[in-house]
C-alpha cells in the first residue's frame, strides 16, 4: 500500500484556498456527485466540472488530490465538512490490512475520534493553543476559532503534510505546523488550551496490550506542568489500565508529580474491557511486564479527560457514550456540559447546570440532550481525596 502526497507548495496557499472555498460552495448541494468523491468513490470528470470550474478540477489533480484514469477522476484523500472546516484525510484502509504495511506508522487516520472530540472543546476565547499529536489537523482548525494563536504538532511527516494542506486549504492562518516528540519543538513556551488526542486503539493487539499507551501518557504528564499556563485546560483522548491497587486517578497524580494539587480533573469513559480472551490473557502477563504493586490488572478503560488548572485538588469520574451524541449535539452542548460537570456537586441535583445546558439546544434536539445530561450526572462521583495522595 504506497501512501499518497500532496504536491503543494508554500506559494501555493491562495490557490489552494480558492480550491477549498469551491469545494466547500460546492458540496452546498447535497445531491452533489462531489460528496461521493471526497468520500473516496471515483466519478466521471465530466460531472465533478458540473459542480466546479475546469480551474478547480485541474488544481485537484496538479496538488495531488486526486488523479485522472481515462474518464475517471480517482480520489487519493477522502475529506469531509466538520463544522465550517473542509478536512483531508487518508482513504479509509482496513485497519487490520494498515497494520501489515511498512507504512503503517505513517498512514493518516481517517478523523476517528477528531470530530468527537472537537465538539467537547470549552471554545472560550484565549491566547495560545497546542494541539498534540494534530493528525490531519481537525483539532487545530477547531481551537484556530477561538485561541489567537495555535500550534499543531505531531512526529508522522504525512500528517503534518495533510495537517499544513488542511490550514490552507481553509485560509487559516493562524496555525503553525511543528514535526514534535511531544514537547520537544515548544521547549520553553506555555498555552491556555491544550488539547491531546492520545494514541489509542492498539491497546488490546498481543504486541503492546500491557502498555495501553501509558508510556506516553506518563511521558506527557510529568512535561504538563511547563507547558500548561495556571487557569488553563487539558483536553485528552486517553485509553488507561485499573487496577486493583492503583486507580486511573492515583496514577494521573503520580504522573502530574509535585504539581498534582494544581489539577481539577474530569473523566468521562467512553467503554471499558474487563472479559474475553484478549482482556484475560494480558490478565496473565500483567505481573510479568509491569509493577506488581499495581496490583491485579481490572480492566482497560478509555474515555475523555478533561484537567483544569485552577488550583482545585478534585478528580470526578463519570460515564456516557458520548461518541453517539456529541457531534450532533454540537460544540455549544459538548462545551456547556464539560464546564457543568467541573462545576458540579456531585450527588446533588444539577437543576441549574443542567438548565444552562440545554439553553445550547434547539427544541428539536432538548429531548436527547435531556436524556443524555441526565445520564451523565447520575454517573457523577467524586474519587476520595485519600486515592490522590
Amino acid at each position: 500500500m504506497a501512501l499518497p502526497a500532496v504536491t503543494s507548495k508554500p506559494e501555493d496557499r491562495v490557490a489552494i484556498a480558492h480550491l477549498g472555498q469551491a469545494l466547500k460552495t460546492a458540496l452546498a448541494d447535497e445531491k452533489s456527485p462531489l460528496k461521493s468523491f471526497l468520500n473516496g468513490d471515483p466519478q466521471p470528470r465530466r460531472a465533478i466540472e458540473r459542480d466546479l470550474e475546469p480551474t478547480a478540477v485541474d488544481d485537484l489533480l496538479r496538488f495531488g488530490v486526486a488523479e485522472q484514469a481515462g474518464d475517471l477522476l480517482r480520489p487519493r484523500f477522502q475529506a469531509q465538512l466538520i463544522g465550517p472546516h473542509l478536512v483531508f484525510s487518508d482513504l479509509r484502509q482496513s485497519m487490520r490490512v494498515v497494520r501489515k504495511t511498512e507504512e503503517r506508522n505513517a498512514y493518516v487516520d481517517p478523523m476517528w475520534e477528531g470530530p468527537t472530540l472537537s465538539n467537547l472543546l470549552v471554545r472560550e476565547p484565549a491566547e495560545s493553543g497546542l494541539d498534540m499529536g494534530c493528525g490531519c489537523g481537525v483539532i487545530a482548525l477547531a481551537m484556530s476559532t477561538y485561541c489567537r494563536r495555535v500550534v499543531a504538532l505531531d512526529m508522522n511527516p504525512r500528517a503534518l503534510m495533510l495537517a499544513r494542506f488542511n490550514m490552507a486549504l481553509n485560509g487559516v492562518d493562524n496555525v503553525e505546523v511543528l514535526e514534535s516528540d511531544l514537547f520537544s519543538a515548544v521547549q520553553g513556551a506555555t498555552f491556555d488550551r491544550i488539547v491531546f488526542n492520545a494514541p489509542v486503539g492498539m491497546e488490546l493487539l498481543p504486541r503492546n496490550a500491557l502498555e495501553s499507551g501509558e508510556q506516553i501518557l506518563i511521558r506527557f504528564f510529568s512535561a504538563l506542568s511547563k507547558h500548561l499556563k495556571s487557569g488553563g485546560m487539558l483536553h485528552m483522548n486517553v485509553c488507561v489500565k485499573e487496577w486493583s491497587r492503583a486507580s486511573f486517578a492515583t496514577n494521573l497524580r503520580a504522573w502530574l508529580g509535585e504539581n498534582h494539587r494544581d489539577f481539577q480533573s474530569l473523566f468521562i469513559e467512553l467503554w471499558r474491557v474487563e472479559r474475553g480472551f484478549k482482556f484475560k490473557v494480558r490478565r496473565w502477563l500483567a505481573p510479568f511486564v509491569l509493577p506488581r504493586q499495581y496490583g491485579r490488572l481490572l480492566h482497560i478503560r478509555r474515555g475523555l479527560l478533561i484537567a483544569e488548572r485552577n488550583g482545585v485538588a478534585r478528580h470526578a469520574e463519570t460515564a456516557s457514550s458520548y461518541d453517539t451524541w456529541a457531534t450532533s449535539l454540537g460544540p455549544r452542548f459538548g462545551a456547556s456540559l464539560v464546564k457543568s460537570l467541573l462545576g458540579a456537586d456531585p450527588g446533588k441535583a444539577p437543576a441549574g447546570p443542567a438548565t444552562a445546558v440545554l439553553n445550547t439546544l434547539d427544541d428539536d434536539h432538548r429531548p436527547l440532550g435531556g436524556s443524555v445530561t441526565t445520564a451523565i450526572f447520575s454517573k457523577l462521583q467524586n474519587v476520595p481525596a485519600a486515592a490522590l495522595l
